[in-house]
């Protein structure tokens, strides 16, 4: 396109101080293809996001005698985003979202601790995975109560759905999206 605007076409210039500033940040996501096909099930890949440069490289991860050749499943470069119709950003990449890349659609399932740890402390672009968003959220309904033990008193009994005095991760799920508190990234 470079060359249709000037006759000298100019290369594309890059942000320097995000790339300066973010460089060594990579964020590794293991995914899962997402297909009609028997086959694809099981294949699972890596994803690295190059916070530097918003490029992405994914990896493909082979069992032995599973009749396919991992490694590089697709080049390091950007790709668009076909909801926003931008390049994805890292703000794009939080677990258990899909992503499209290259006519492929990928579930993030899980990420690396390092991963982990800068979305926790990078609360600002991942509010989902942030504590301290998710806690002021859930505090924010104790203001009706005369003290936070009443509160938390309260959240507990209407959190145990089948009155067993455990409250399991999914009616914790569910309890939390009841109050209007998003734990789970939508597409």
């Amino acid at each position: 396109m470079a060359s249709v605007i000037a006759l000298r076409p100019v290369p594309p210039k890059f942000d320097m101080k995000k790339m300066f500033k973010q460089d060594m940040h990579i964020l590794r996501f293991n995914a899962k293809l997402v297909s009609t096909e028997p086959d694809d099930e099981s294949r699972t890949f890596i994803i690295s996001f190059y916070c530097g440069d918003d490029t992405i490289q994914v990896y493909e991860v082979c069992d032995k005698n599973s009749g396919r050749i991992g490694g590089r499943f697709m080049e390091r470069k950007q790709q668009n985003n076909p909801m926003s119709g931008k390049y994805y950003q890292e703000r794009d990449f939080t677990m258990g979202r899909t992503v499209h890349l290259a006519g492929f659609k990928f579930m993030l399932c899980s990420c690396d601790q390092y991963t982990e740890k800068y979305m926790q402390d990078n609360g600002e672009v991942f509010p989902e995975a942030s504590y301290h968003n998710l806690l002021a959220k859930i505090k924010a309904g104790a203001s009706k109560f005369d003290s936070m033990q009443a509160y938390v008193i309260h959240l507990l009994r209407n959190l145990d759905k089948n009155d067993d005095k455990f409250v399991d991760f999914i009616e914790l799920g569910n309890g939390l999206r009841e109050m209007g508190i998003n734990v789970t990234p939508h597409e």
